[in-house]
């Protein structure tokens, strides 16, 4: 009788440390992290290079990305197309800055208790989180000061394309300020709003008498502008590190890369930390360009 009831101790003693060396399993929500990007934009290399980013940051288990890319006319039905879902954190580009984007904002940050991150398009008086991007408006005033001190007279064509909402204007604003040192110095626009219309727009210009200048805002516009366009002095703003051959192959005298991966890499920490219910502090971060001149 002593033997079974000691026996029947052992039997529950090494039981009971079995169990306390295998720790009770979690319960798979615990390390469920979904996460969305919504982009008000189309599918574009860009936007492949901030996705990148965007894993190299968001790859611990349970961590998923959604993206979604929509139109001006398919922002009010935003809301009721994510409406069951209950992401952890999200970012989202969009334009313009109106009463549309700001309530969006704030139901989805007050109302659903998720993170707001803003990515290449700020809107500051909104209830986001956080904002990653390129400043472009000191990229432009520094573009324009150099052409100031470049070029004598005459004009300066910005031809502009880009993925990122509003990106051409904030420039377009920076580079006339940074003309005001050479008032000689006469900058034109010629904005482009889809990527199949640079071919076309390109041809126009060629019909046209050439400038003292031109600046391309984006890898596309430069791509089909440069063996047809001519200048004493050429710009670029590209996101693809493809330019830096242009530089050296003195096709352009003025170079500035963006930086998409490492938005997508900053953007992803942020996610990442509002997700896990940290970091809930206002953080804005520009990513710098690398610049080339000569």
């Amino acid at each position: 009788m002593r033997r079974s009831v000691r026996a029947a101790l052992w039997l529950g003693l090494l039981g009971l440390l079995a169990c306390e060396s295998r720790p009770p399993a979690p319960a798979p929500e615990q390390f469920q992290y979904p996460m969305a990007v919504f982009v008000q934009s189309a599918p574009h290399p860009y936007w492949e290079a901030v996705d990148r980013g965007l894993k190299s940051r968001l790859s611990e288990p349970g961590m998923s990305v959604e993206w979604r890319f929509f139109t001006a006319e398919e922002r009010s039905s935003l809301v009721q197309q994510t409406a069951g879902t209950e992401y952890r954190a999200v970012a989202l580009t969009a334009v313009p800055n109106d009463s549309w984007a700001r309530d969006w904002i704030q139901q989805t940050v007050q109302e659903r208790g998720t993170p707001v991150v803003l990515m290449g398009t700020d809107i500051r008086d909104s209830l986001r989180l956080g904002y990653v991007g390129t400043y472009y408006y000191e990229v432009g005033r520094r573009a324009g000061a150099w052409f100031a001190r470049k070029i004598a007279r005459g004009e300066v064509w910005v031809v502009a394309y880009h993925p990122v909402p509003r990106a051409v204007s904030e420039f377009w604003e920076g580079f006339r300020h940074g003309l005001l040192t050479n008032r000689r110095v006469r900058p034109q626009l010629f904005g482009i709003d889809q990527r199949g219309a640079i071919p076309g727009r390109i041809q126009m210009l060629a019909q046209r008498r050439p400038p003292a200048g031109i600046f391309y805002i984006g890898h596309d516009v430069a791509q089909a502008g440069m063996p047809v366009l001519r200048a004493p002095s050429i710009g670029v703003l590209s996101w693809s590190n493809e330019a830096l051959g242009w530089f050296q192959a003195r096709q352009c005298q003025l170079l500035a890369i963006e930086q998409p991966e490492e938005i997508g890499v900053r953007t992803g920490n942020l996610l990442r930390n509002l997700s896990q219910g940290r970091g809930r502090a206002l953080t804005i971060v520009y990513v710098p360009c690398k610049w080339y001149t000569r």
